[in-house]
């Protein structure tokens, strides 16, 4: 089975790509179609004397782009860039939604065989509105007496709740960790990273955001549709893809390390009934 980390880094892979690419092919709309580097070029791949030739170069680049490629110089403005930064956000704010029930369908399981009823904490208002809507019907309850595997069937049933209202932000964050025994999921991720939870909270928070205005709006803001779309740019766009990469990494970090005490106790109460029926 695929573990919950390597689920996230196969899909933050395509957003640090995106980066990348925009990285190389940015030439800040300096793009070059003539002169002596063109010439240079132009007898390099034996190119016809009438055939046109793009330049992209940039202090860690240099590439050609030639008339086949039918690929216009506008394709490789700024303004179209923007779209891979775009992009980068979408898949960066994916990999953390994919990231979190594979937390959960991993570990769960463990952490209500160690805490049973009392997994769900009752003093979190967050944690108590996400779940306000599931139930267990009759016939679903009467199955869990009994069941050696009734941890893994609540866990699922918990997960496929989920599934209907997506875990996303700093609210995600907080419901996994706290579902999975960490008593202040954000908190606890800032001083791993030696950051300010506000701060953390809010680029998390702003970069799903900007997702929602990407993927629904055509990046323009909920409240003004009919503007013109938001501009972004490569820092704005690179904060956020690698404040995802970190939360999710060391939140990661922080579950692995609590299960494994939770692991250690399933363990001693086995042995201690092995012991018993001897």
């Amino acid at each position: 089975m695929t573990s919950p980390r390597q689920i996230f880094e196969d899909n933050i892979r395509p957003a640090e790509l995106m980066l990348r690419v925009y990285r190389l092919l940015d030439t800040n709309d300096n793009l070059t179609m003539s002169g002596n580097l063109v010439d240079a070029l132009r007898t390099l791949v034996n190119a016809n004397e009438d055939e046109d030739l793009m330049v992209v170069y940039n202090e860690i680049f240099l590439g050609l782009v030639r008339e086949a490629a039918q690929i216009p110089s506008s394709t490789l403005r700024k303004t179209s860039l923007a779209h891979l930064l775009r992009q980068a956000v979408v898949a960066s704010c994916t990999s953390l939604e994919t990231y979190l029930p594979a937390a959960l369908l991993d570990k769960l399981p463990i952490v209500i065989r160690v805490f049973g009823r009392d997994f769900i904490p009752r003093d979190d208002s967050i944690v108590k509105e996400k779940f306000k809507g599931l139930t267990f019907t009759l016939d679903e309850t009467l199955r869990l007496l009994g069941d050696p595997n009734s941890a893994e069937y609540i866990s699922n049933k918990v997960i496929g709740y989920i599934g209907f209202s997506y875990l996303s932000g700093s609210k995600g964050v907080h419901v996994v960790g706290r579902l999975l025994g960490i008593t202040e999921p954000m908190a606890q991720i800032a001083t791993h990273l030696n950051r300010d939870s506000k701060e953390l909270e809010r680029i998390l928070n702003d970069t799903v955001q900007r997702r929602n205005d990407i993927v629904h709006r055509a990046d323009r803001k909920q409240d003004d549709i009919d503007a013109k779309p938001q501009e972004i740019t490569y820092p704005w766009a690179l904060q956020s893809v690698d404040t995802i990469h970190h939360v999710c990494l060391t939140l990661d970090e922080i579950i692995s390390t609590r299960v494994a005490e939770f692991e250690a106790v399933v363990e001693a109460d086995a042995e201690v009934v092995d012991e018993a029926s001897v």
